[in-house]
């Protein structure tokens, strides 16, 4: 036996000793997983159930949010209809309210004017044929000034030597202002 041959059966030694050491190893290995999918099979199987409890719960949730969002669709409906039913009438009665408003401004205003400024009397009726005219049947002549007012008196001549006065503005007749 030479060298060669003595390497060889140690080789062959030290492989066929590490071959059953992980034997071993394996054989741990195949109990370990054994234990940990006895455990894990049931862990994932409770799961399943929580899983398909929060599905059949979102279901429930989701018919009952479709149900909420009929319910609001058909009240925003109502209070669409119940508001322009109730606006229609409204907006009518304002706009009434305004026009009577502006007619009872019109009316204190001609009555103030009136107050201001009485009407004349209204003339006699013509005679009827065959009725000869009566002077004393006439209404009296309105109250107030019996003559319009005198035009207001030319201003004195400047005096001798002087200068002239200045020309009164004309007033332009687009424009109260005389400037």
């Amino acid at each position: 036996m030479d060298w060669s041959d003595v390497l060889k059966l140690a080789l062959s030694i030290g492989l066929a000793y590490l071959f059953v050491r992980m034997a071993g190893v394996f054989a741990r290995l195949g109990v370990s997983v054994t234990r940990v999918t006895d455990e894990v099979v049931p862990i994932l199987n409770k799961a399943q159930t929580t899983v398909d409890g929060v599905n059949l719960e979102l279901l429930r949730v989701d018919e009952m949010m479709k149900t909420a969002v009929g319910a609001t669709k058909g009240a925003e409906r109502t209070v669409q209809t119940v508001s322009s039913a109730v606006t229609k009438p409204v907006r009518k009665l304002t706009g009434l309210a305004a026009g009577a408003k502006e007619a009872v401004a019109t009316l204190r205003a001609r009555r103030a004017a009136d107050a201001v400024l009485p009407m004349a009397p209204l003339p006699p009726p013509p005679p009827t044929p065959g009725q000869a005219f009566d002077a004393s049947s006439a209404p009296p002549p309105p109250p107030g000034p019996a003559a319009t007012p005198p035009p207001p008196a030319a201003p004195a001549p400047p005096p001798a030597g002087g200068p002239p006065p200045p020309a009164a503005p004309q007033a332009d007749a687009r424009h109260d202002s005389p400037y």
